[in-house]
């Protein structure tokens, strides 16, 4: 058990060990309030303390930059999996990088990680049950993504797959080709198949995103 047993306790994602150790010891520092309970060096790693130990974590700390499955859909499947507990993203990349997706994937918000300010003004709000501006609650977003899994049932995995890579990642028809092994011409008859379920009454986010983003990258 973590020292503080009794003050909120936070589940720390990031893939560098010597970043977790540091957070740590500043966590002691700026906010010496919140303990970690644990952390994971991975999304799949995180998913997995997260199911079996939800009612442990009073929020999840989630770097963006992760080996294999990237922060955007850990969120996602995070919040799929739990409606109540707030996921805070964090970065030290541009935080408009991912802004969007991060929303969409059902977090809370997203922070500088090396932003002292931002972490010590940013991590209290959302343990109170706030959201940054631009994000839901976690309730709120569980629901939106519930209704999103039912519509994306209605595509291939491979679909699926290409609107994730196009609307989350903004990977480009020729980059989405290479990362999947099938031609350029495959995906964008992928996508158009995609582009009309945005005609669909059930049509999500998701949906309207690719097509926003694949139609810029035609122009």
């Amino acid at each position: 058990m973590p020292e503080n047993a009794g003050n909120p306790n936070i589940l720390l994602v990031d893939n560098d060990r010597i970043v977790i150790e540091a957070l740590a010891d500043l966590f002691k520092r700026i906010l010496p309030a919140v303990g970690i309970a644990d952390s994971a060096t991975s999304g799949v790693e995180a998913l997995k303390l997260l199911t079996s130990n939800a009612d442990q974590y009073a929020l999840v700390l989630l770097d963006m930059s992760l080996e294999g499955m990237q922060g955007p859909e850990v969120c996602r499947r995070m919040r799929l999996a739990d409606c109540s507990t707030p996921v805070l993203g964090m970065t030290s990349f541009s935080l408009n990088q991912y802004r969007v997706p991060l929303a969409t994937a059902g977090a809370q918000g997203i922070v500088d990680k090396s932003d002292e300010t931002q972490l010590k003004r940013d991590v209290p709000l959302v343990l109170s049950g706030g959201s940054l501006s631009g994000f839901e609650t976690p309730i709120t977003a569980y629901a939106r993504l519930k209704c999103d899994t039912q519509a994306e049932s209605t595509l291939t995995n491979t679909q699926e797959t290409i609107m994730n890579l196009c609307a989350n990642e903004y990977l480009t028809d020729g980059e989405i080709a290479e990362r999947l092994g099938i031609s350029i011409t495959t995906v964008r008859k992928h996508m158009q198949n995609i582009v009309k379920t945005t005609e669909l009454p059930y049509a999500t986010a998701s949906h309207h995103h690719m097509v926003e983003t694949w139609g810029r990258s035609l122009t």
